[in-house]
């Protein structure tokens, strides 16, 4: 992950007309099997063994990035697992509780009565609540928010972000801002 942030200057954004982050192997595989882009426009930000990691931070420097040059490409797409779609929605690195996700959350459709048998829970809990139980609709509104998080940072006006929602057991998307 630190040789991409490393290596991601405003000329090599202005390069490309859509960048895809991954935050895992999986991500990228579920991504590139729906989508077919060109290999130069995946940017894996995952470990080497193919295993996700925090992704914000190279979200982060993307958006710097795309700030500091005079052309940005004309769409970003995120292609993540639960936990950093929400850290891209809620625009926080560290999420440690659901207490740190409410408010994201409640502007996601969910109510507040839902979340109370998650107090004190990891975040990472919640995803099974809302995948099996159907509430699909939930991962596509956080998805949306997650791209108004992107979008509202980017100063040059035009640039679309797409958030891509991964299960990671079977790499697929299950929910998309798009």
């Amino acid at each position: 992950m630190l040789k991409f942030i490393m290596s991601l200057l405003p000329e090599t954004v202005a390069d490309l007309t859509e960048i895809v982050l991954c935050d895992s192997g999986a991500a990228m595989q579920a991504h590139r099997e729906l989508f077919r882009f060109s290999r130069n426009a995946y940017l894996p930000v995952y470990e080497s063994d193919g295993n996700a990691c925090d992704a914000l931070p190279s979200l982060q420097k993307l958006v710097e990035a795309c700030n500091a040059s005079p052309a940005c490409p004309a769409r970003i797409h995120v292609a993540a697992g639960w936990e950093n779609i929400l850290r891209v929605a809620a625009w926080k690195a560290d999420l440690a509780s659901v207490n740190d996700i409410f408010i994201v959350l409640r502007n996601a459709g969910v109510m507040e009565s839902e979340l109370k048998p998650f107090a004190g829970s990891q975040v990472a809990d919640l995803f099974p609540f809302f995948y099996y139980g159907k509430r699909l609709d939930v991962l596509k509104r956080l998805c949306r928010i997650a791209c108004r998080q992107i979008e509202s940072r980017i100063r040059m006006g035009g640039v679309r972000a797409d958030c891509h929602l991964i299960l990671e057991d079977a790499p697929r998307i299950v929910a998309s801002s798009l």
